[in-house]
């Protein structure tokens, strides 16, 4: 079945007549094999009317179908006595967000058309610790899942649990969990599961804690599998496409009070602050008074979103120019999450974390760069720290993927600098 960018999933009906079809039956042959009537079997066919929960299981019996197979039918046809758009069921296993995802829809578009058309069929999505990796993949699992009706299966610590629309899925994932996790479920029969058929698999989180098992495998074997992976660190696999997500862009340095206000609350930055301090603060709205205050204060904090977040629920207490005036340590002990043990989690201590992980040279090229006050360019990097080029090429880049060190490009060169949080991290107190 050949799919367009605008194709939509197959009906219950489409489906039950091509499988029928498939098989080489008849709708009579059909009737007798499964003990529905020839008239049920016509109607159902025509959409003329909906198919109870054990006339679909009875066809899926009689057309032979087993596995991944025998789950997308039971599930077309489960929908089709549900109002809602195609698609929907498979994807409730993907964390839900009350709140719409700002500045990333270059980004996401970008994804979705990379996995959608086959020029790529795995992406690894990188970058620092809060700064919307997950929420990323999701959007981008949910749009595939709305515009071609693929199943989504995630395995990570963000994943909603299955209702019972969402179990026909449930063994497939098991295994897939099994395998990618702790290589205890056999490769090969993941693979004959999953078949030709079209599935995303999103591995969130996974890759910080393992490698995960059989990825590569399933690549080869499995024409129809796409992948996503989150992690801190940018995931090497074979023909995969690295997408470091970056902090959201915050406003210019020529921004000045005389421009619009209106300009300003389209800045990605300013736009998702602004909405949090209206969740502390109802009826909270930009104006001249607070403007000069929240772009130091998005700027202060790099666009990232967990920071971001972690300042505007202090609004209560604090105003916005408090808040941009805090001195930097009180912006790092901002708590951003509660651990496991039910300590909280600081926007500091996330950074200090991840720097931790990084090799000692790693480690050791940012604690240099600190001492740097400006952006620089690869060879005035490596002028400057008495290196080769390309060794300083190579660890840039790393830890670009990594999101501690970004780009400025301009039209004749590419400038390289360390965002704010990093280098107050990284710097005495």
């Amino acid at each position: 079945m050949v799919h367009t960018a605008e194709a939509e999933a197959p009906s219950f009906p489409e489906l039950l007549r091509f499988k029928r079809v498939q098989a080489g039956l008849t709708q009579r042959t059909l009737a007798d094999l499964s003990t529905i009537s020839p008239r049920t079997i016509r109607a159902l066919e025509s959409g003329r009317v909906n198919a109870r929960m054990q006339t679909v299981r009875l066809l899926a019996d009689a057309l032979g179908l087993d596995g991944l197979t025998r789950e997308l039918f039971v599930n077309a046809g489960l929908g089709s006595q549900r109002q809602g758009p195609a698609g929907a069921d498979p994807c409730l296993g993907v964390p839900r967000s009350v709140n719409a995802l700002l500045g990333r829809d270059t980004e996401v578009r970008a994804m979705v058309s990379a996995l959608e058309s086959d020029h790529r069929r795995m992406i690894s999505i990188s970058g620092l610790p809060g700064v919307g990796k997950s929420r990323v993949a999701a959007e981008v699992a949910a749009r595939l899942s709305a515009r071609r009706g693929w199943p989504v299966l995630w395995i990570g610590a963000a994943a909603a649990a299955l209702d019972g629309h969402g179990t026909a899925f449930g063994s497939l994932l098991q295994s897939l969990r099994l395998l990618v996790e702790s290589g205890t479920e056999d490769v090969s029969a993941v693979c004959r599961l999953i078949g030709r058929h079209e599935v995303l698999l999103v591995l969130d989180g996974v890759a910080d804690t393992r490698r995960p098992v059989g990825v590569e495998e399933l690549l080869a074997y499995c024409p129809g599998i796409r992948v996503v992976s989150t992690s801190r660190t940018p995931w090497h696999v074979a023909g995969v496409q690295g997408t470091v997500v970056a902090p959201l862009a915050t406003p210019g340095p020529d921004w000045d009070a005389t421009r619009s206000l209106d300009a300003l609350a389209g800045v990605p930055s300013v736009r998702l602050l602004v909405d949090r301090l209206s969740e502390v603060r109802p009826g909270f709205a930009l104006g001249p008074a607070d403007a000069g205050a929240v772009v130091r204060l998005c700027r202060r904090l790099d666009g990232l979103p967990v920071a971001l977040e972690a300042a505007a629920a202090r609004s209560g207490v604090l105003s916005p120019r408090q808040l941009a005036d805090a001195p930097t340590p009180h912006l790092l002990d901002l708590p951003a999450a509660t651990r496991a043990a039910g300590v909280p989690e600081t926007i500091g201590g996330l950074l200090r974390s991840c720097f931790e992980h990084l090799d000692a040279a790693h480690r050791a090229l940012l604690h240099e760069l600190v001492r740097f006050g400006r952006a620089l360019t690869a060879s005035e990097a490596a002028e400057a720290l008495h290196r080769p080029l390309n060794q300083v090429v190579e660890d840039l880049s790393a830890l670009m993927g990594r999101g501690f060190v970004r780009a400025s490009h301009e039209e004749a060169q590419t400038r390289l600098y360390l965002p704010n949080l990093v280098r107050a991290v990284l710097s005495p107190r």
